[in-house]
């Protein structure tokens, strides 16, 4: 039942503070990261919606004296997209009418905690589908300018055409039929622009365009203009929109009589010159071609993925030139195996690709056995002497569910890699099917439990670094360690995804934690001998937060690492905190008599921030990154950071803001007095600890 992984902004009216914190923990404890604000008057609630876009308001009828209808009336007044759920205490049959009625989306009884999750989840889910159609719709409108301006100024003659009968023509079309206004041409029969002697012959065709018109959309035929001279030309009908309404777009080029060394010209253009076989982006072409129709018109067939095995050893073994023979030996056997109806195209250079109309798994898998076998079997003369090569072939079939080409062939590679993973084809020579795994869509549960014990148990978990850079001259290297999941889908699932889910067991998320911190401070360990001073930033989950000896241990493992005690900084997130508070003092308090560091992240999200910050003693504060992320969409959100940092810093914290995605932030940023700054503007996670710190500490000087 878990929300966006964005944050999730909740406008709350309850009768007690004690009341609107229990329904953001209600919610963030589904998954979702919230930032909560409650409502106390109705100046201020109409302030509010005016300065930012919330997401959703929950309210209680009539708390603090403000009633429902006052609030429907501020933002209908505002015309917001702000959905209201009510949440009365007592539900009366006739208010639950009227308050529905009067535009409330919702109304729940307070009661009911899990119905109020679901009617959130759900109105979130709607509003997201408006706010998207909103963007999509001025999106279209851009788009529809710009291929009116595309129209005009395209040297092609161009026609929409509607139930035979011109409804639009570019400039381009009114000159090369003569005429000298669309109004002129408005309502004429397209057939009029073909000659006489090739009437017939174009009836027919816009039959068969009509029935299949993926494979009968071009035709060359004869023109003619209002004064009956004639030319010839060569049309090509596509499926389009105009005013609304579905039509045909009909683009028109007059042709030459060079047809035969057009052709030849046209059959280069689209060869891999080394080997003769299809080149990439014809390839791809005919891929598109062949998902359409299989979408549109229910076809199947089947792609393959052929990748030479240990092509870079070749290559060193052989040299880079002989290794090009290598690769026309294997399109030469491909080439054997072909029929008319194959596609087969080099679109790497040691890749092949292969379009087939097969759309049986197992007579698909049998060909590419055969192609397999064949390619191992065959002896390659190179240079006086004999090279035998093998391929992985992957296999992903094409039908009304396949997905884009380039998803299309994303599978096939995924399969063709998948063949090293079988036993005893370690090194490839082999075949295998893509199938939709369950790591390759998010894995519920169960799976992603397992998932994880496993990666952890064979020492799979990879963990990135990404920098944090300092806004007032600070000596000291800052990292963030980031724990990812690999997955066979080549999608690695970040450490939120499944250390903030109950869904994953206590023992399990500490474990994790342990081998984090003892990986990272081995790291850690060895970047510090070469001369670095570098602080590294670990994170740590509630379920650890919760283990009392945890403390203890990372002091035991500071030592066995040979780490000072201020070389790591123990990071958990706001939520937890205020959650655990207990545990979370504890803790801080346990790691900091022994010299080491600690920081919250995620900060500012809580109805009261600051009561965190009374209660547990950090050295730095992380800032949720919504509020980075608002920063250019609306003025009220750089004056919330702003004060925000101001009570940061009168706690004599430091201060981080992450996410930072542009130099206009940074401008912004830096005016606020911010110590540190993280995000891809900086530089993105990395599998080492490689940020080139010396650029940025000249700027600061």
């Amino acid at each position: 039942m878990a929300l966006s992984r964005d944050t999730l902004h909740l406008l709350l009216l309850t009768n007690t503070q004690n009341d609107a914190e229990s329904l953001v923990s209600l919610i963030r404890n589904s998954g979702s990261a919230t930032r909560a604000q409650s409502i106390t008057s109705l100046a201020d609630f109409a302030g509010m919606i005016q300065e930012k876009n919330w997401d959703i308001v929950v309210a209680e009828p009539s708390a603090c004296g403000i009633t429902y209808e006052e609030l429907l009336t501020q933002i209908q007044r505002l015309n917001k997209d702000l959905p209201l759920i009510l949440i009365p205490r007592d539900a009366d049959p006739m208010q639950l009418e009227t308050a529905l009625q009067r535009g409330a989306a919702a109304v729940v009884p307070f009661e009911e905690s899990n119905i109020i999750m679901l009617t959130i989840q759900r109105e979130l889910n709607n509003l997201m589908c408006r706010r998207d159609l909103r963007i999509l719709q001025v999106r279209l409108r851009e788009t529809e300018k710009r291929c009116r301006n595309l129209l005009e100024s395209s040297k092609d003659a161009i026609a929409y055409v509607y139930d035979g009968m011109h409804v639009y023509a570019n400039t381009a079309y009114l000159e090369l039929f003569g005429y000298d206004s669309v109004e002129e041409l408005e309502g004429m029969p397209i057939m009029d622009m073909v000659a006489g002697n090739e009437q017939k012959t174009f009836k027919s065709f816009l039959k068969s365009y009509q029935t299949d018109p993926l494979n009968n959309s071009e035709l060359h035929t004869t023109g003619i203009d209002p004064n009956g001279l004639e030319f010839p030309m060569g049309m090509t009908f596509s499926a389009a929109m105009y005013a609304d309404e579905m039509c045909t777009q009909v683009l028109i080029q007059q042709e030459e009589k060079h047809e035969v060394l057009e052709a030849e010209i046209d059959e280069l253009r689209i060869r891999d010159i080394m080997t003769g076989l299809y080149n990439k982006p014809h390839f791809a072409d005919r891929l598109a071609s062949v998902i359409d129709r299989a979408v549109m018109l229910n076809e199947s067939s089947a792609l393959l993925y052929i990748n030479v095995d240990g092509f870079g050893r070749v290559k060193r073994d052989i040299g880079i030139q002989h290794s090009d023979d290598v690769v026309c030996a294997v399109a030469n056997c491909l080439k054997e195996y072909m029929t008319d109806d194959d596609v087969v195209a080099r679109i790497g250079e040691d890749v092949f690709g292969w379009l087939t109309p097969i759309s049986n798994p197992e007579a698909a898998q049998k060909l590419s056995q055969e192609l397999c076998h064949a390619i191992a079997e065959r002896l390659i003369e190179v240079d006086n002497r004999t090279v035998q090569v093998t391929t992985s072939i992957g296999i992903t079939l094409i039908n009304s569910n396949s997905p884009s080409p380039e998803d299309a062939l994303q599978q096939a590679h995924v399969a063709a890699d998948a063949v090293r993973q079988q036993a005893g084809h370690e090194h490839g020579n082999g075949v295998s099917l893509f199938m939709l795994r369950e790591d390759v869509t998010p894995a519920g549960p169960p799976q992603l439990e397992q998932q994880l014990a496993s990666a952890l148990k064979a020492n799979h978990l990879r963990l990135l670094f990404q920098p944090l850079i300092s806004l007032r001259g600070e000596d000291l290297e800052h990292y963030e360690a980031l724990l990812r999941l690999p997955t066979n889908s080549g999608e690695d699932i970040s450490a939120g995804e499944f250390l903030n889910t109950p869904h994953i067991s206590d023992e399990l998320k500490r474990k994790i934690d342990r081998w984090v911190i003892i990986h990272t401070t081995k790291l850690l360990s060895e970047h510090h001998r070469k001369g670095h001073k570098t602080r590294v930033f670990i994170n740590i989950s509630a379920a650890s937060l919760r283990d009392d000896t945890l403390a203890n241990w990372i002091v035991v493992a500071m030592k066995a690492a040979g780490l000072a005690s201020g070389s790591v900084i123990f990071q958990f997130n706001e939520d937890d905190a205020g959650q655990h508070l207990a545990q979370a003092k504890r803790f801080a308090y346990g790691v900091r008599r022994h010299g080491m560091l600690t920081a919250i992240s995620r900060f500012g999200c809580a109805l009261v921030p600051m009561q965190t910050l009374e209660h547990i003693d950090v050295d730095y504060v992380k800032v949720d990154g919504s509020f980075t992320q608002e920063l250019a969409q609306n003025s009220g959100a750089q004056k919330q950071l702003k004060a925000l940092l101001a009570d940061i810093h009168s706690a004599g914290k430091i201060s981080i803001v992450p996410l930072v995605e542009s130099a206009a932030s940074v401008s912004s940023i830096w005016q606020m007095g911010v110590h540190f700054i993280q995000g891809y503007y900086v530089q993105g996670p990395q599998a080492g600890m490689t940020y080139d710190f010396s650029d940025e500490a000249s700027t600061a000087e």
